[in-house]
């Protein structure tokens, strides 16, 4: 994978993070008995977008702009690789519950590393993408911020380079969080930071960090919609999981404000969700979002312009009076009342907010 990335950016090789991530996923079989996923699951989105080279933003940087992003991949890759060795199959956990000490441990050290936040989720089966899987049926689920002003740029290089160290964050903060884990005893495999076989914001959202938007991006209190996801699939069985999410408030505030919809330069962004057909939602129209997201550096716009960015959450809800008629979705039979729909990011402008 390393060696692949360097042949991406030094030698002009034709760029295919599907076939990265493909790579990534392989490790997956060494677990001959893995969770699956569940029959209507969606795929994941490819990011492939079959445009010529010439039109590829990242295929066409000088010699300067590659030096800026050579440093930022490299020990993003190195501690994918690192982690992707987790999954090995040679680590036997020795423990199956944790004290509320380790607990505070270890978020205690995620937080000394830039994680903005980190909470506990049971993975449902309709996270977990198609012919997918994962080790175990928990994961803890951290979030990093980037900073405003490079997302402010976008689309742009720099706010594309700033994606890049959100990445590189998420790398190394579930590296140092397993062989934590794993020093104790406990099973940890750490999710590939820039897209892995669970639908991240799902997962944030029902451990509570925050609400998804109606640009599929996970909004949280910390940092709106200028954040990343990662994960680490674990086999502790008393993880402190929330059971109520306070945050959901934020999608009756997407359905009067649309500003990301009407400020999406491929106008890829429903005017409303739209049902999928397994129980979810999809907010994005994905060929049209992938074909300028790769053409412009990965874009970002709805992450720039979304109010949660700018003006902050705490702002926002302090200013916000309801919304009576909104949809109040919610994230599904399994989860809330049988009536309610969740809203699912379908290929969100910035990779997925993995």
């Amino acid at each position: 994978m390393l060696g692949t990335m360097l042949k991406l950016l030094i030698g002009g090789m034709r760029p295919s993070l599907d076939v990265l991530l493909a790579g990534a996923d392989s490790h997956l079989n060494s677990f001959e008995h893995r969770v699956r996923p569940a029959p209507n699951a969606s795929p994941r989105t490819p990011f492939e977008s079959g445009l010529p080279k010439e039109q590829i933003s990242m295929m066409n940087l000088s010699w300067a702009q590659r030096r800026q992003v050579i440093p930022r991949v490299l020990p993003l890759m190195v501690n994918v690789w690192a982690g992707a060795r987790m999954y090995d199959g040679k680590f036997q956990p020795r423990e199956l519950q944790a004290p509320a000490t380790f607990f505070e441990e270890l978020e205690t050290l995620a937080r000394s590393l830039g994680a903005s936040d980190i909470a506990y989720v049971r993975v449902p089966p309709d996270a977990i993408f198609k012919d997918k899987g994962v080790p175990h049926e928990y994961a803890i689920v951290f979030t990093v911020e980037m900073d405003r002003a490079p997302i402010n740029t976008a689309p742009s290089l720099e706010c594309q380079l700033e994606v890049m160290d959100g990445y590189r964050d998420l790398a190394v903060i579930s590296r140092r969080l397993s062989e934590l884990m794993h020093s104790r005893g406990y099973a940890a495999y750490p999710g590939t930071a820039l897209g892995g076989v669970t639908d991240y914001p799902q997962l944030a959202e029902l451990a509570g960090l925050g609400a998804i938007g109606y640009h599929g991006l996970l909004i949280s209190p910390h940092e709106g919609a200028r954040l990343r996801i990662n994960t680490i699939y674990t086999n502790i069985g008393n993880l402190p999981i929330r059971t109520e999410n306070e945050h959901l408030w934020v999608r009756d505030f997407c359905d009067r404000c649309r500003k990301c919809v009407r400020s999406c330069p491929p106008k890829a962004i429903f005017e409303q969700p739209r049902p999928r057909g397994n129980s979810g939602m999809q907010c994005i129209d994905h060929s049209s979002c992938r074909d300028y997201f790769t053409q412009n550096y990965g874009c970002a716009v709805c992450v720039k312009v979304c109010p949660f960015s700018q003006a902050g959450y705490e702002r926002v809800r302090v200013g916000f009076k309801g919304n009576p008629d909104g949809p109040h979705q919610r994230i599904g039979s399994d989860h809330a009342a049988e009536s309610a729909l969740p809203i699912r990011p379908g290929f969100s402008t910035t990779g997925d907010q993995a």
